[in-house]
């Protein structure tokens, strides 16, 4: 897997692909490419033992 990044207009997006380079995860928009950068950081330091929760409606 790996991080990718890339402009959109004035923005900074990432987007976390598998090994055959299909999208698996994504993010929103950041102002900058140091905000988008900082974002992929945070995901890389989550670990098996972050939970997940569902929302009920």
């Amino acid at each position: 897997m790996y991080f990718e990044i890339y402009p959109s207009g004035f923005q900074w997006r990432w987007r976390l692909k598998a090994a055959n380079h299909e999208i698996i995860a994504s993010g929103e928009a950041y102002t900058s490419k140091q905000g988008c950068l900082h974002a992929i950081e945070l995901m890389k330091q989550t670990t098996a033992n972050t939970l997940v929760y569902e929302r009920q409606n």
